[in-house]
């Protein structure tokens, strides 16, 4: 009966450690299928844009709550409803953000977490159909959820206005 029941608790032990055992390295295969995906979340998130950058849409690409932040413009915000006032005022209906990402780089942390960076270069049109043009880097966190690939972390930068031309001399005339 002893010997039964260290058997049964041996046999409990190996089988704790193997479930506990840490998941398998990725390949370079499945690291480059986890790129691809998100790449092609990336792609059919800015071609809808291109057509309509409603606040709601831009934020449908986000997680909920307090597991998103956000940083563009030396501000933070630090949840997903700190971030909703701010967008649905800069991206009314009838708005797009038509760019094209350039320079892609991805870096595969885990099966569940794509870091995404770029450059943008393209135009903004608010919804009165003034434009203005988009040349910033960006770079997205995204985490695999229930929905799909989200963007947890992100931040937006542009590059400081190029500095005024030197005045001309004056010509003189004799």
């Amino acid at each position: 009966m002893k010997l039964s029941g260290w058997m049964m608790g041996a046999a409990a032990i190996a089988l704790a450690a193997a479930c506990n055992k840490a998941p398998a390295p990725m390949t370079e295969a499945e690291r480059t299928a986890l790129a691809d995906s998100v790449d092609r979340v990336v792609t059919e998130t800015f071609t809808s844009l291109a057509r309509e950058a409603s606040g709601d849409k831009i934020l449908s690409y986000y997680v909920r709550g307090g597991e998103l932040v956000h940083a563009e413009f030396g501000m933070v915000y630090p949840t997903y409803d700190s971030l909703v006032k701010v967008l649905h005022a800069l991206y009314r209906p009838g708005s797009t953000f038509a760019v094209t990402p350039d320079q892609k780089r991805f870096m595969v942390l885990d099966r569940d977490v794509v870091v995404f960076t770029t450059l943008f270069n393209g135009v903004f049109k608010d919804s009165a159909g003034k434009e203005t043009p988009v040349h910033e880097a960006w770079t997205a966190v995204y985490h695999r959820t229930p929905d799909g690939w989200k963007i947890a972390a992100d931040h937006e930068s542009m590059a400081p206005p190029a500095p005024p031309a030197p005045p001309k001399p004056e010509h003189r005339t004799r």
